[in-house]
């Protein structure tokens, strides 16, 4: 992911931890929640390092909780919105 991206990931999760609700840590690293793949970068192309595919995790919930993940259905319907924005198709 590009350096934009990050900064806008940690801006909006205001430096904190997105593994779970009770999480109250600093993040110090994102994470895709959609895997970085070459088939889901093929499949999802504007999605796959889009800032709705970022989560900001501490470093101990990054090695050790389970990541916050997103269903293939769930890139699609996202993929299909960023088609539509890009385009000026959003009505």
């Amino acid at each position: 992911m590009n350096r934009k991206t990050r900064e806008l990931a940690f801006e909006l999760s205001n430096g904190f931890c997105q593994c779970s609700k009770e999480c109250v840590k600093c993040a110090t690293d994102c994470h895709h929640m959609l895997p970085n793949t070459k088939p889901n970068r093929k499949r999802f192309p504007l999605f796959i390092d889009s800032i709705f595919n970022i989560k900001t995790l501490a470093n101990d919930c990054h090695l050790t909780k389970p990541i916050p993940t997103i269903s293939d259905r769930q890139a699609e319907i996202y993929e299909e919105w960023l088609n539509d924005f890009l385009k000026g198709d959003l009505k």
